[in-house]
């Protein structure tokens, strides 16, 4: 469902204190500029119970710390909390507060979101955390369970909304496959049989490398299974995760030609005639 996230500029500055809220729910998120603590002290919604998240960067690395704060006697609550992290804490730079328009969060609620948060800022690992222990969870029924990890998709919806991906697992993209350098056509070797048992024909390509014989991705492995020709090792890469739909998905390597064609053949082979390049030269008559 679309949803209309509210950003109010508190100081009409994008880099000031910003109120964040969307319509039909009681959540408020503000962002607020350590800079710009002393200039919060008459707000109301920042003397209520809540968590808070000090951000910043220290010996080039991210910080965070994950707290909470309960109302106090002096009706301080969040913003309390934060002065006192302003004398104590030198990492952060700003600070994120999480708290209700009806300062509906008790003591049971911040317990169970400071935990939460903690752990997904661990299990995200874009910053280091700063919380010398992990918060207690407090006991919390399944219906109130509910609630709140709702009330956690909306914090973690408006931060990433407004830049912040602290509590978001970082995508890790699959490393891109090197294709081997193109090979030119008269270093390449060719076998191709008739297998009258399948009614087709086999073909297949191969390199010769620094170390051995390559058989070329592309290439096809017959299905049939000589038994007295093949050994284990053999029999295993030909029906490994290599071979998909009687095609070799990726070049293998061998020490020897003629493993290279049994390979391919499933039966008895010799390699150095069953190879031969594109005019038809046997790759006996080239290796001496």
């Amino acid at each position: 469902m679309a949803k209309t996230i509210s950003l109010f500029l508190i100081d009409d500055t994008a880099d000031g204190r910003i109120k964040c809220t969307i319509k039909g729910r009681s959540e408020i998120i503000f962002r607020i500029p350590r800079k710009d603590l002393n200039e919060s002290k008459a707000r109301a919604d920042l003397n209520q119970d809540g968590v808070y998240f000090l951000l910043g960067e220290e010996d080039g690395q991210q910080k965070i710390y994950v707290g909470q704060a309960s109302s106090r006697k002096n009706g301080k609550g969040i913003l309390g909390r934060l002065t006192e992290h302003d004398r104590k804490k030198e990492f952060w730079a700003e600070a994120i507060a999480f708290t209700t328009t009806d300062n509906s969060f008790g003591a049971t609620e911040i317990s169970w979101l400071e935990n939460k948060f903690c752990n997904l800022a661990i299990a995200a690992g874009r910053c280091v955390v700063m919380n010398g222990n992990e918060p207690p969870p407090g006991n919390v029924s399944e219906e109130k369970l509910s609630e709140l990890e709702e009330r956690v998709e909306f914090a973690r919806l408006i931060l990433n909304a407004i830049g912040y991906k602290m509590f978001e697992p970082q995508k890790i993209s699959a490393p891109k496959k090197i294709l081997p350098p193109p090979v030119d056509d008269e270093e390449i070797f060719y076998l191709s049989r008739e297998i009258r048992k399948l009614g087709k024909k086999i073909s297949a390509r191969m390199i010769r490398t620094s170390t051995g014989y390559k058989v070329l991705a592309g290439s096809d492995v017959s299905p049939l299974d000589d038994e007295e020709h093949l050994s284990a090792r053999l029999k295993e890469l030909r029906h490994s995760e290599k071979v998909v739909d009687g095609k070799l998905i990726e070049d293998l390597e061998f020490s020897s030609p003629s493993g290279a064609a049994v390979f391919v053949l499933g039966a008895s082979a010799n390699g150095w005639t069953s190879w031969a390049t594109a005019d038809g030269v046997q790759l006996k008559n080239l290796e001496g």
